[in-house]
């Protein structure tokens, strides 16, 4: 019995201990971790006043070299290249996906209906047609908001 009280008592000793080094080492990283913003006079921390406005220009790491008009216009011109091969690589990820999901959402239905009695499948069928109908007059009806 008292091997047992003594077992107990170490376990929630360490317990004690390696929860407590958790939560020291936890505060420890989390203040050192804390980002803070440069700002033009060097000021950091609490110094630091609230995010730019939405109207001050953007600023991008190649405009720290201090390229020329020239170097400037040929960069947009790569920049605005890249954007659009990127815009449509998102359009065609997000037409792949959605055809994907589609396929999984329509094989799903495929196997409830054939688990299901023919009266089943068919009230099955007509209960998916229902929620479809809301579904797309719902979006119609955000899309109109909107």
């Amino acid at each position: 019995m008292e091997r047992l009280t003594r077992t107990r008592l170490i376990t929630v000793l360490l317990l004690t201990v390696v929860f407590g080094s958790g939560v020291l080492l936890g505060l420890a990283a989390d203040s050192s971790l804390v980002a803070e913003q440069p700002s033009a006079s060097g000021a950091t921390g609490s110094e630091v006043s609230a995010p730019a406005a939405p109207e001050v220009e953007r600023r991008y790491i190649y405009q720290e070299v201090g390229p020329n008009e020239m170097q400037l216009a040929r960069i947009d011109s790569v920049v605005a290249e890249h954007r659009a091969r990127r815009d449509a690589l998102d359009a065609e990820t997000k037409a792949r996906y959605d055809e994907a999901r589609r396929r999984i959402l329509l094989d799903t239905r495929e196997g409830i209906m054939a688990v299901l009695t023919p009266e089943q499948a068919a009230e099955y069928e007509r209960l998916l047609g229902e929620w479809e109908s809301r579904r797309a007059a719902e979006r119609e009806n955000q899309n109109d908001r909107n």
